[in-house]
């Protein structure tokens, strides 16, 4: 299976104004993605501790239909860049090759 790596980055434009709306809205967003790692969705997330945007990451594991298909459950609070990657190993039979 294919490992993507998906920079992610809150809508600035979609956060509401109402301090309990916004926690209620967080809190909602932070137990989907609980539910996705707990089922393996989600392989790792974090989020970026520079204080200056609500962004960070997330690791999939899959194809690019189901890894299109979970960054679509977060539309349209959150705009995703997604890419695949390849391991050392990957890496390393490419250039022995």
């Amino acid at each position: 299976m294919t490992k993507f790596l998906t920079l992610w980055e809150m809508d600035m434009t979609r956060i509401p104004e109402d301090p309990k709306e916004r926690t209620r809205r967080d809190t909602l967003l932070l137990h989907m993605i609980q539910e996705d790692i707990k089922k393996g969705i989600i392989l790792e997330w974090g989020l970026f501790a520079s204080g200056d945007e609500l962004a960070g990451y997330a690791i999939c594991e899959g194809t690019e239909q189901d890894v299109t298909r979970e960054n679509l459950k977060y539309s349209p609070f959150i705009k995703f860049r997604t890419h695949p990657v390849l391991s050392i190993n990957q890496v390393e039979e490419i250039v022995t090759k």
